[in-house]
């Protein structure tokens, strides 16, 4: 028998806000798969494994702003889940994990496919459940009040991934006729609403400010405040932070400006992508430093000993329109930023065909109104260096900076997006996640570029690794495997480009409707790759210095 509270799981994860879940078959999970599996509110995604599943789950949550299911049979099937948990503990995004489990009186008693799964993700989840097995009135009481309660915490802020552990017992399917419907349960509620004015802080002294926001979804409200004091207050543009306007390129220009010290920094988002920009102000701090986070997350990410303010940047941006500012600080940022602009704009008209230039044609081609989906290593960077044009939503998974999960990541995106959905992605990333594709679903708005440069291209450009005799076995990890046949295997339609001319005849035609996804991969020489990036990087220098 099928115990109704159960068999209810979905109807309370539907009463919060779940619309969507995630789905990995087994046979101990059997109780909530059947309790998603006919419930009419929430679309069901089924994934068999496990590892992309996780990331699947985080592009769905990222992309609807809503939380997410997943859910899982018992033993090392929830283990597969922890990359895309940590991702998602770290953007602050809403996953609720249910893994099926044994009975608690068979862990550690050799029993088949049976773990110590309670906590096995605590490090990274904002709290962790064990659920009764329901046998009675008192142990259903306490089953929903602590699926509530996981619910719950979940969307408060800061927003982040819960496990729910539920062990149970045989048998694990409905009796035959048994008559099982969904009951709506009275949910209590957990967030008083307040309504909060705006923030007023006396920066008198302050001349040089600058603001710095580190990976937000796109914010209509903000980059029309940020809009109003463009002209008098830097603050950076990155394609992690979705904004219109801002200065670009910082990264390749930042290193020994001190001239460039704030007397104050305004921060706030998560995670800032640029590491020299890191470097520089923790070498050159400013005198102060404000930090806005309306979760009250306390980082000091400089060694700059903020102040935390407990709003959104928002609610304090209005103070800076009349503020009195130092108007050769920000001249001194657009001067940088213009020469750097012109230094690549010469420098990509003249360039032979590498990885670099290719990055820069993609990244031009992308549709406006798309979702821009970026792996970690070379691809983000490109984006910073060479910056992404406005209208365009801009992802990447830099909770945790891997290259695992990003292809997943969008597919679970596309999956619930009408928009174009391209995904920019290194050789690397896009075979160590091949799986993303192992499903059911057509993916007609899928794009994915995959730069093929026969390995960790990264690695070269990296002073360390790059003069070592390890650098093409242990580093770079070298091979000759091509996305050709994963095209065919999943019946996806496959362009290839060698070369400047062919890669752009490619993109003419590449964003055009279709039934299933298409995958554009371009080869470029890694040693080829090497010299124009570093040839780049020294053409901007140059022009900087004069």
């Amino acid at each position: 028998m099928l115990h109704p509270t159960v068999f209810n799981t979905a109807q309370v994860c539907s009463q919060l806000g779940v619309k969507h879940a995630v789905m990995s078959p087994g046979s101990r999970n059997a109780p909530l798969t059947i309790s998603f599996a006919r419930h009419e509110g929430i679309k069901k995604w089924i994934i068999p494994d496990e590892r992309s599943a996780g990331f699947v789950a985080l592009g769905i949550a990222q992309e609807t702003n809503t939380p997410a299911v997943l859910c899982c049979t018992s033993g090392s099937a929830l283990l597969n889940y922890a990359p895309a948990i940590a991702e998602a503990y770290y953007r602050e995004i809403p996953l609720i994990i249910m893994s099926a489990d044994r009975p608690p009186e068979l862990i550690d008693q050799r029993d088949g496919q049976t773990i110590r799964q309670f906590e096995a993700l605590k490090n990274h989840v904002k709290g962790s459940w064990r659920l009764p097995i329901v046998t009675d009135q008192s142990c259903a009481e306490e089953y929903e009040q602590s699926l509530i309660e996981a619910l719950h915490i979940s969307g408060e802020l800061p927003k982040g991934p819960v496990h729910i552990n539920i062990p149970f017992k045989e048998p694990f399917y409905p009796d035959a006729g048994q008559d099982l419907k969904f009951e709506e349960v009275p949910i209590p509620d957990s967030v008083v609403s307040v309504t909060q004015s705006g923030v007023s802080l006396s920066i008198t002294d302050s001349k040089k400010i600058l603001i710095l926001i580190g990976q937000q979804l796109a914010d209509e409200d903000l980059n029309n405040q940020l809009q109003q004091i463009s002209e008098r207050i830097p603050f950076v543009k990155s394609p992690l932070n979705n904004l219109v306007d801002g200065i670009d390129h910082v990264d390749v220009f930042i290193e020994g400006k001190n001239e460039l010290t704030p007397d104050l920094l305004i921060t706030s988002g998560l995670s800032v992508l640029s590491k020299k920009l890191k470097l520089f102000i923790r070498k050159y701090k400013p005198k102060r430093h404000i930090h806005f986070d309306p979760a009250g997350v306390k980082v000091d990410t400089y060694d700059s000993n903020p102040q935390f303010i407990k709003r959104n940047l928002s609610d304090f941006i209005d103070q800076l329109i009349e503020h009195e500012v130092n108007a050769e600080y920000i001249g001194e940022w657009k001067k940088l930023e213009e020469r750097t602009k012109a230094a690549i704009e010469d420098f990509i008209r003249r360039a032979p065909h590498s990885e670099t230039k290719a990055a820069h044609s993609i990244l031009e081609s992308i549709p406006t109104k798309s979702n821009l989906h970026l792996s970690n290593s070379m691809p983000v960077r490109y984006a910073d260096l060479f910056g992404v044009k406005n209208s365009i939503n801009v992802y990447c998974n830099r909770g945790t900076s891997g290259i695992d999960g990003c292809t997943s990541t969008a597919v679970g995106a596309s999956l619930v997006s009408d928009e174009t959905n391209v995904l920019v992605t290194g050789d690397l990333a896009f075979l160590y996640d091949r799986n993303a594709f192992f499903h059911n679903y057509d993916l007609p708005n899928l794009r994915i570029i995959v730069l093929n440069n026969q390995g960790g291209g990264i690695f070269r450009l990296i002073d360390g690794p790059s003069k070592l005799p390890e650098l093409e076995t242990y580093f770079e990890t070298r091979h000759n495997r091509t996305a050709e046949y994963i095209c065919a295997e999943n019946g996806f339609e496959y362009l290839k480009a060698a070369d400047a001319e062919s890669l752009q005849e490619h993109l003419k035609t590449f964003y055009m409707p279709s039934k299933s996804a298409k995958i554009l991969e371009v080869f470029t020489d890694p040693e080829v790759n090497q010299r124009e990036f570093k040839a780049l990087k020294t053409q901007i220098n140059e022009r900087i210095k004069n």
